[in-house]
Order: structure tokens, then C-alpha cells, then sequence
């Protein structure tokens, strides 16, 4: 049965009185300690949400949660990092293990998420075009387009407009930025074949049946010849899955001419040099124009971990 008096939500360990609970509870199993003098009932789950209204219970007054933390609230794909980020439009000094503080001298770009103060979905990505490399920072953008949190118009004109650091990066990744991309690999994978110098390719093609309904999706496809660049990741190692991907692709094969090229997370973030080799030969194959080898331009952004034999 539910405990209507115990919190289940994060609260200071001063507040524990208020609630009945003894400092011996608090110290026990019953509760977590998220940061050092908050704390939360242990049943609540370790989520962003619960970790950034903890920190705002300890945070100075004027706090905002910002950069990474405010991306994940805002449903956007960002690299892992340890920290509740939450910023300030003064200089302070307050420090907390496991809390970051930001101080800007801009006016902060405030909205509500989750009923907390939130930096905006373009203020969070240009904050973060300082932190982020090329191909991160458009996955954080094409994420929160497919989120419909900000539009790839809207979003190009707020990095146009930013007065902090770091415009120029925020302004090339906005300009690179689509909606209707699945995933970050996939964005990974369209960067590395336009960055090696290759036409960007189509995101997201829609095969119609003839009525207009969409029959097929293609993740990305060079239109002009019907080769497809898809990205196979974990969840279509689902036996199932892999079944569907596979009568798919020998339809849309068999009856339109389709080719395939399949990418797997080993060779995208592995050999991303093999790959394009052999996306290259592909493209040559059915007969797009190419230029003679691939742009070095690519490496800057994209590692190569697999040691040939």
C-alpha cells in the first residue's frame, strides 16, 4: 500500500521532518540520495526529469537547466555526460559534485518542460555547438526536429541569430540539419557520405502504393539511380525483423530496380574508409557521376578503429 506521507518526488534532507521521516530512514534503504542533501523515495526511477528538479532544489535562485540535460529533456540525442547541467544569466559561485553551473552574460531562452525552467530547444543546441563536434550536434538538431520541438527553418534562423560563442559551428550544423531522420547513426552515416564528397543523398523516401498510402520507407537513397544507403542496427537483428528488412528490399529490388547497401555499426563507426569505398563503387556501378576518389574531409569527424591485417 502507497504511503500518501512519503514524498515521491526529490526533497531536501532538510525538509525530512515535514514528511516524518527520521534522519535513520533516510539513511536507509527507503530513500536515495541523489545529491548530497537531496533525496528521493528509492522507488522513483533514476530519470533526467527527477535528477534536474534535484538539482534546482539546491541550485542558486535564477537557475536554468541547460545543455545537455535541457537536449534530453527535450527528447534530443546527445553523447553521454556525467553532469545536471543548469546555467545562469549572472556570474556565481556555487559549486555542487555532480551539478554543472554555466554563467552567461545573453539572456537565457526560457521555456517550461516537465513543469521546469528549460533552456529552449535552439538556445540548448547553439549552447552546445561549443561542446559538441560536427556530427553530434546535427544528430542533437535532427532529433529535435523529429521530435517536432523546432523546425530545420527555425532552427537555422536562431543559430543565424545567436550572440554566443561558437555561432559559426551552431550555423553549419543547423544548415545540415533534416527532418524525417530516424536515428543518430543514421545522420552519422548521411555526413560521412556528404563530407567524402559525395551529392547528398534523399532522407527518408516514401514509396507510394496508388492510391497515395506509403507502402515503403527508404532511410536514405540516391533517387536519381535507386541505390539505397540504409543503417542496420541492433533492433533489426530481431530474427523478425531481419525478415521484414529482407522481403522489403527484394521487392522493392524486383519490381523497381532498387539496390541495397547495407551498413552495419562496425563498419560505419569501424572502417568508415571501407564503407565509403564501397558506396563509392556502388554509386559508380549504376551509374551516378562521382568524382575519381572520396574527399579526405570526412576524417576530421569520423575515427578509423578497425587495424587492417
Amino acid at each position: 500500500m502507497e504511503d500518501p506521507t512519503r514524498p515521491t518526488w526529490p526533497f531536501l534532507g532538510t525538509e525530512a521532518p515535514a514528511f516524518a521521516i527520521t534522519p535513520g530512514q533516510l539513511r536507509g534503504t527507503r530513500f536515495r540520495a541523489i545529491f548530497r542533501g537531496v533525496f528521493v523515495d528509492a522507488r522513483v526511477p533514476d530519470t533526467v526529469v527527477t535528477r534536474a528538479r534535484a538539482a534546482l532544489l539546491l541550485a542558486p535562485e535564477g537557475a536554468v537547466v541547460s545543455h545537455w540535460t535541457a537536449a534530453r529533456l527535450w527528447g534530443g540525442r546527445v553523447p553521454d555526460n556525467d553532469f545536471v547541467h543548469v546555467s545562469f544569466m549572472r556570474r556565481v559561485r556555487w559549486r555542487v559534485r555532480g551539478i554543472k553551473p554555466h554563467c552567461f552574460t545573453h539572456r537565457l531562452d526560457v521555456l517550461r518542460r516537465h513543469g521546469l525552467p528549460v533552456t529552449s530547444p535552439g538556445q540548448t543546441f547553439c549552447h552546445l555547438a561549443r561542446f559538441l563536434g560536427l556530427v553530434d550536434l546535427v544528430a542533437l538538431g535532427d532529433s529535435l526536429v523529429r521530435k517536432s520541438r523546432i523546425t530545420t527553418e527555425e532552427l537555422v534562423a536562431y543559430a543565424e541569430d545567436w550572440p554566443g560563442q561558437c555561432r559559426a559551428e551552431a550555423l553549419d550544423a543547423a544548415r545540415l540539419v533534416r527532418a524525417g531522420v530516424d536515428s543518430s547513426p543514421e545522420t552519422a552515416l548521411r555526413l560521412l557520405l556528404m563530407l567524402a564528397g559525395l551529392p547528398e543523398p534523399t532522407v527518408d523516401v516514401r514509396i507510394r502504393r496508388a492510391d497515395g498510402s506509403v507502402r515503403f520507407r527508404i532511410e536514405l537513397a540516391f533517387e536519381e539511380v535507386l541505390v539505397a544507403i540504409e543503417y542496420d542496427g541492433r533492433w533489426h537483428a530481431d530474427p523478425e525483423q531481419r525478415v521484414r528488412d529482407a522481403a522489403r528490399r527484394d521487392e522493392l529490388t524486383r519490381s523497381q530496380g532498387w539496390t541495397f547497401v547495407v551498413v552495419t555499426s562496425d563498419e560505419l563507426y569501424g572502417d568508415p574508409e571501407e564503407l565509403l569505398v564501397r558506396v563509392w563503387d556502388e554509386l559508380r556501378a549504376a551509374g551516378m557521376a562521382v568524382p575519381p576518389r572520396p574527399s579526405d574531409a570526412w576524417r576530421a569527424h569520423f575515427r578509423v578503429q578497425r587495424v587492417a591485417a
